[in-house]
């Protein structure tokens, strides 16, 4: 009988590599089912023991630990923890994306929304409203905790209630670690690829950066990349005017109130009536506005939508 050498095989088989039978609860083991896994090693030395003093001791003293603890001898006897479910990713905060999958299948329902200005100006809102505002001077587009985005209009002749507009100011906000303060202001004189900072980038990993590009028919644009937003914006010069267009999550962009255009759309007064734009239009198919309804409308359109 080599029941003092198997005994020990089976506790370190069973329990931990240091020797002896210990009463206390080791650390990360369950157990119950180590204390099973040691029994059912320790009876399979029966046949060759059955009249050895160490043995019966053994099976003794293995009875009074199932008492102790509260162990059944009826169940699994595998000393190898359950597979553990895959550890939540690492969530980078400047990415949109990864914070929104530490969320759950629930967040990752999320939406977009779609804002956009041009022409005359043509205002398409976060909640796909579509509008023809006369809004003359410096008007918000987007004000909230994250960004805000203004807009100034002129008109577009004189006398006339249609606008189109000349000046953009977007300013990215302070968030985190991600980004500092970075401001973006586009003129009619001037398209800049940069930020006024003369940067091209802000933050860490990408958080936020400026690429120029080309929206076809010659038109100059510039798209603003804001990664930890989950937000893109495009602006373009189209002749003499700018236009814009935004893509952000919708949780972001409905997250404060207040006068904004692309999220509560144009002020009653400044709706220009559709009749009196009808007239104004046929009265010159040379005229700025003419221009813009044949040669922007419909690729601000598309550019929207595949956005």
């Amino acid at each position: 009988c080599l029941i003092l050498l198997d005994s020990q095989q089976c506790y370190v088989a069973s329990f931990s590599p240091s020797g002896g039978l210990q009463e206390e609860v080791l650390p990360d083991v369950d157990y119950c089912i180590a204390l099973r896994a040691y029994s059912l090693c320790t009876r399979r030395t029966a046949h060759g023991c059955r009249g050895d003093l160490v043995y019966h001791s053994a099976v003794f003293r293995i009875k009074e630990l199932f008492a102790q603890h509260n162990c059944s001898s009826d169940g699994p006897t595998s000393s190898a923890k359950a597979p553990s479910t895959s550890k939540p990713p690492v969530v980078d905060v400047c990415n949109y994306e990864s914070r929104v999958l530490a969320l759950g299948p629930a967040a990752q329902q999320k939406k977009y929304g779609h804002c956009g200005l041009f022409g005359d100006p043509h205002l398409r809102t976060f909640r796909d409203e579509f509008q023809t505002c006369r809004v003359e001077g410096a008007w918000p587009l987007i004000h909230n905790r994250y960004l805000s985005v203004q807009v100034t209009n002129v008109p577009v002749v004189e006398g006339s209630s249609a606008t189109a507009t000349n000046k953009i100011t977007v300013i990215f906000k302070s968030y985190h670690d991600c980004t500092e303060q970075k401001v973006y202001q586009a003129t009619t004189e001037d398209l800049p690829s940069a930020f006024q900072d003369g940067t091209r980038s802000g933050g860490k990993g990408e958080s936020l950066w400026i690429v120029e590009g080309s929206g076809g028919l010659g038109i100059r644009q510039v798209k603003i990349h804001a990664r930890y937003l989950g937000t893109s914006i495009i602006v373009r010069q189209v002749g003499r005017y700018l236009t814009f267009a935004i893509r952000m999550p919708e949780d972001l962009a409905e997250e404060n109130g207040g006068l904004q255009l692309c999220l509560h759309g144009c002020p009653r007064s400044e709706v220009i009536k559709a009749h009196v734009l009808n007239r104004q239009v046929a009265s010159s198919s040379n005229s700025p506005f003419f221009s813009f309804f044949l040669y922007f409308i419909i690729p601000a359109i598309k550019c929207l939508v595949g956005t």
